[in-house]
C-alpha cells in the first residue's frame, strides 16, 4: 500500500485570547491526503487557515486536535521534514549570507551528498536567474530576488516533497513564468507539491487537485 505524501486527519487549531469568551478557530477539523507525485493546490481567502495548516506540517506550531503525517511520519518528529523543501509566504533568510552559503547550508542540513556543493548550488542559482549575485550578501536583495533564493534553496536539496506558501509572491511576470516552468518540470519528474497561491491561473497550471478552505473548514476537494 502506498503511503501518502501528506495525511491530515481532523486537524484543528484554536487560539485562545484573554479578552474573548470563545477561542478563534483557525482550523476546524480538516482532513485530506496528498499522494506521491501529486500536485495539490490549497486555496482560500486571506485568513482562511492555509498558512496555519502549513505551519503545523512544518512543525512550527502544534495542533489543538487531530494529527498530520508526512510520508507516514508524524509532523512532531523532525525526521518528517528531512528532504522536504519549504518556501514560506515571507521567507526570512540570514541577510549577511550569500545565496551560495544559504544553499550550501541547506544541503548539509538535509544530508544531501553531491560531487561538488559549489557547482550544484551555482547550477540552481543559474536556473533561478541569480548566477550574477551568487556571492553577494542577501541584505542588498529585493523581495523578488530573496524569493528566488528561497525557491532555489528548496529545490537544491532534491526534495521528495515541496511545500510552498504563496511561492510566486513578489516575482515579476518573467520570474513567475520561470518558477512555474521549474515546478512543472519537478512535477513531471515525479515530485509531490503542496502549494497555496492567490493567483488561481498559476495554481491551475500546476495542480492535479484543489482543496478549498473557508473560515478554517475544508469546503470542497
Amino acid at each position: 500500500m502506498t503511503v501518502p505524501v501528506i495525511a491530515i486527519d481532523n486537524l484543528q487549531k484554536h487560539y485562545h485570547k484573554a479578552w474573548r469568551a470563545q477561542p478563534i478557530r483557525a482550523l476546524n477539523g480538516i482532513s485530506l491526503t496528498v499522494e506521491p507525485g501529486e500536485a495539490f493546490g490549497f486555496i482560500g481567502a486571506n485568513g482562511a487557515g492555509k498558512t496555519t495548516a502549513i505551519k503545523i506540517l512544518m512543525g512550527l506550531i502544534q495542533p489543538t486536535l487531530g494529527q498530520a503525517c508526512i510520508f507516514g511520519t508524524p509532523v512532531s518528529a523532525p525526521a518528517a521534514r528531512l528532504g522536504l523543501g519549504y518556501v514560506p509566504e515571507n521567507p526570512y533568510l540570514y541577510d549577511y549570507l550569500s545565496p551560495l552559503e544559504v544553499l550550501g547550508m541547506s544541503l548539509r542540513l538535509h544530508r544531501v551528498r553531491v560531487d561538488s556543493i559549489d557547482r550544484h548550488c551555482r547550477q540552481w542559482l543559474e536556473r533561478l536567474g541569480l548566477a550574477a549575485v551568487a556571492g553577494k550578501a542577501l541584505r542588498s536583495f529585493s523581495k523578488g530576488m530573496t524569493q528566488r533564493v528561497a525557491i532555489a534553496q528548496a529545490l537544491c536539496i532534491r526534495p521528495r516533497l515541496l511545500i510552498l506558501d504563496e511561492p510566486l509572491s513578489g516575482l515579476d511576470p518573467i520570474g513567475r513564468r520561470d518558477v512555474v516552468d521549474i515546478l512543472s518540470e519537478y512535477k513531471r519528474a515525479g515530485g509531490a507539491l503542496f502549494l497555496t497561491s492567490h493567483v488561481l491561473h498559476d495554481v491551475e497550471r500546476l495542480a492535479d487537485r484543489f482543496g478549498l478552505i473557508h473560515q478554517g473548514s475544508l469546503r470542497a476537494v
